[in-house]
């Protein structure tokens, strides 16, 4: 039987449940497949989905479940949204409306996989949504048929759509024929009365295609805020498709001559995620990044009307600012990153390993235990020991921590007579600091030197706004970029012109770029304590970083370093393929504890 829920339109029968893979048939009818339920239920901050215009920072429970009906080319999420098992434990829609009733939250937001590979199971979720009162959404990338959109948006308070571009050919990249179910889907949501927000994948070469999509989103609606996610290369993806946030900075400009509101994600640091008056250009509101594809707000959104007269379109009750904990909205893909980086390390090529392991400590206590292992040299290792442990490869776990041992060893020998090297440690700008607590400011201290960070008043996730005083005022002797997010040193250098950032690392052109993943989540951290070592303390440490990395990558990747082709992915050595993934074997025998 034909699928009627999107514009894929598959063939559900006794051999196909579908390119979701989560619908069966009984012979007269297409159904959610009964093992369906959604994985984790966690509350979140509202612009964690991120939704900008609606009840600014509103709690509301944040659920997903399996299966995506797109295959888009590094997917930050495909591990944890696609390729599950579907007899994993799992809650019914009833149980969601109950944790968010007893969590104080406002509403429910599908968020993570596509809500159309359980359009049944989230139908059934936003009915009991709206008999408890609660509000209800998602995040999609709404290729509903015209009648399941239809009976969905009936139920539906606000959307959140991912739009991959304007022309046919942006579609096919994921597997989809055309855009116009897209378009078509927003201009009945908005006649519907659904508050709608879009965003759209900015990679570099693809400039055209956003223009067409602003041009067109402010032909259906003037009012719909258009969200730039730059693009964050995982997965097989080469790193030459990631802008550079300045290029992602004039892009945004751009659009504004056509959409009244634009902001930018991935871009820790840029003043595009503040809200600003489109016709007098007065700043309104400020935000701050908030992890992938996240914002906070620097405080609550009361007043949204501008001096001169123009009105913010904005839903809203007053509400409290909530501040989340640990690994929520898409942070949980880091987490899962870190896990899967020391699986690679260990010999682990097989996504089921992964996803089994995962299963054992997807809980939130374990998550927040991780969450605090992975951010010290030290409690690194007990993160090995305990990935090692339940993959049941400890021998290798050992050799590992074994590696990092003498390492740790040798950059302690140097520091006795080094300590006290002032620095500061950012984020892709000199305004965006990592929070003190971080591996990346915890390897700084480890290496004898001592981060300006640690006299941050408040934390964020991952670090916080800061202002061009306070680096001043400090003057670290060296700067350090993290490896997460990055950017050009050109740009770097140049902002600090902008806003006059003067300290002794900046005059004396002691800024560092660490390489990707090389300061945290992988345990290619270790490289990057020796390169952060060496950089403090030029030819003190007495060791060739490029041999020892190219040691690492030969033990751990079973390739010579020069051959990688990094992009942001933690567990990946290489965009492309290395000997021992392609090998895909496990030379030990595995077991689940």
């Amino acid at each position: 039987m034909k699928c009627n829920v999107c514009e894929i339109g598959c063939d559900i029968n006794g051999h196909s449940n579908g390119r979701c893979g989560t619908y069966i048939s009984d012979g007269n009818v297409v159904l959610q497949n009964p093992n369906i339920g959604y994985l984790k239920a966690d509350p979140i901050s509202i612009e964690t989905v991120p939704i900008l215009h609606y009840y600014p920072s509103g709690k509301f429970l944040q659920v997903f479940s399996n299966g995506c009906n797109f295959r888009c080319p590094g997917c930050v999420t495909r591990l944890l949204s696609s390729n599950r098992s579907l007899d994993w434990p799992n809650l019914s829609p009833s149980q969601v409306i109950s944790i968010a009733l007893q969590q104080d939250c406002i509403g429910v937001v599908s968020m993570l996989n596509e809500p159309a590979a359980n359009y049944y199971l989230f139908k059934e979720l936003a009915t009991l949504a709206k008999e408890h009162d609660l509000l209800i959404g998602c995040s999609t990338n709404c290729y509903f048929t015209d009648k399941a959109l239809k009976e969905l948006g009936n139920l539906l308070d606000f959307v959140s759509v991912g739009i991959k571009g304007f022309s046919n050919r942006s579609y096919r990249v994921c597997g989809v024929s055309s855009s116009d179910p897209v378009f078509r889907n927003i201009a009945t949501l908005i006649g519907m009365g659904v508050h709608v927000e879009a965003s759209v994948v900015y990679y570099r070469g693809n400039e055209d295609e956003i223009v067409n999509v602003a041009k067109t989103l402010s032909d259906i609606s003037s009012i719909i805020p258009m969200q730039i996610m730059r693009f964050i290369p995982f997965g097989d993806v080469s790193f030459e498709l990631e802008p550079s946030v300045g290029e992602a900075e004039r892009l945004c400009k751009k659009l504004s001559e056509h959409v009244g509101h634009v902001y930018l994600f991935n871009s820790p640091g840029t003043e595009m995620l503040h809200t600003y008056c489109p016709q007098c250009g007065r700043l309104l509101v400020e935000r701050e990044y908030h992890g992938p594809m996240g914002s906070t707000l620097l405080k609550p959104w009361t007043e949204y009307t501008c001096k001169c007269g123009y009105k913010v379109p904005v839903k809203r009750i007053p509400s409290m600012k909530y501040d989340e904990i640990g690994f929520r909205g898409y942070r949980i893909t880091r987490a899962c990153g870190m896990v899967h980086s020391v699986l690679t390390c260990l010999g682990v090529s097989d996504d089921k390993v992964l996803l089994n392991l995962w299963k054992s400590i997807a809980d939130n206590a374990t998550l927040l235990k991780i969450e605090s292992m992975t951010q010290h040299p030290c409690s690194y290792l007990k993160f090995i020991r305990l990935i090692a442990s339940k993959a049941g490869l400890e021998r290798k776990g050992e050799e590992l921590i074994s590696f990092i041992k003498k390492r740790l060893e040798l950059v302690y020998s140097v520091i006795a007579e080094n300590e006290g090297h002032s620095v500061y440690y950012c984020m892709s700008s000199p305004l965006f600091a990592l929070n003190a607590g971080r591996m990346e400011n915890n390897l700084v201290d480890f290496a004898g030197g001592y981060s300006i960070n640690k006299l941050l008043d408040r934390d964020g996730k991952p670090g916080i706004n800061v202002h061009p005083n306070f680096i001043n005022q400090h003057n670290p002797k060296t700067i350090f970029i993290s490896g997460t997010l990055s950017r050009p040193l050109y740009e770097f250098y140049s902002l600090c012109r902008q806003y006059d950032i003067e300290p002794d690392a900046v005059v004396e052109q002691r800024v560092y770029a660490i390489p990707t993943s090389w300061d945290f989540g992988s345990p290619r951290w270790i490289l990057g304590l020796l390169y952060i070592t060496d950089k403090m303390y030029p030819g003190k440490l007495g060791v060739d970083i490029k041999k020892e990395a190219n040691d690492f990558y030969k033990r751990f990747y079973g390739m010579e370093f020069k051959d990688a082709t990094p992009n942001r992915s933690m567990h990946r050595p290489s965009s492309r393929n290395w000997p021992r993934m392609e090998e895909n074997t496990i030379l030990l025998s595995t077991e689940y504890k």
